[in-house]
């Protein structure tokens, strides 16, 4: 697991992401990166608390093992075809009864509505199962791998360090506000589309 963060994700949604998003959903990239660093360390709590128990562990790291075999060399292709209804069940595994809850309070600080948050997030969340599950992959390879671990060592210090991280990693120096914990992620997207 050395060396993995959250940069893999943030370069690949720095690269060609955005864009391919914005044509699915039609939205600006600045509405989609704003969602994006509310939900991703919403996803990631979310898929730390569902490995909290050994069903949950073990599903959540057959889904990785899974989508481990996806090819995201051309991020724009993979989530230009991205499976919309894959990705909302996703979703649906990860939050669980929280879901609804979860998209509204996205919704509520990115003002976007919760179904364009939702269809942006269920796009990503086939990205991030795929990413995590590479990461499985070779950690399992060199012996011993915790997902558990992986996750609450990507969420660091809780969601507002993990947005920070994530924020940076996409060109910017934004960081989080103290009020809105979720918001500095991808917040530095923001800055590449103004």
């Amino acid at each position: 697991m050395e060396g993995f963060d959250l940069s893999s994700i943030g370069d690949l949604l720095a690269n060609g992401g955005l864009s391919a998003i914005s044509k699915r959903v039609k939205l600006k990239k600045s509405d989609i990166a704003q969602v994006l660093s509310s939900g991703i360390p919403s996803m990631l709590a979310g898929m730390k608390n569902n490995v909290s128990t050994e069903e949950g562990a073990k599903s959540l790291s057959k889904a990785l093992e899974s989508h481990s075999k996806d090819d995201i060399s051309n991020i724009a292709s993979f989530l230009g075809g991205a499976d919309l209804k894959d990705g909302k069940k996703i979703l649906g595994h990860i939050f669980g009864d929280g879901q609804k809850d979860a998209m509204g309070e996205i919704s509520k600080a990115t003002g976007v509505t919760k179904g364009k948050a939702t269809s942006i997030l269920a796009l990503a969340a086939p990205l991030l199962l795929s990413s995590l599950g590479g990461q499985q992959q070779q950690a399992q390879q060199s012996g011993g791998f915790d997902l558990g671990g992986l996750l609450g060592g990507l969420l660091g210090g809780g969601q507002q360090q993990s947005a920070g991280l994530l924020g940076g990693l996409l060109g910017g120096a934004a960081a989080a506000q103290p009020e809105e914990e979720n918001t500095g992620i991808l917040g530095s997207l923001l800055n590449l589309f103004h």
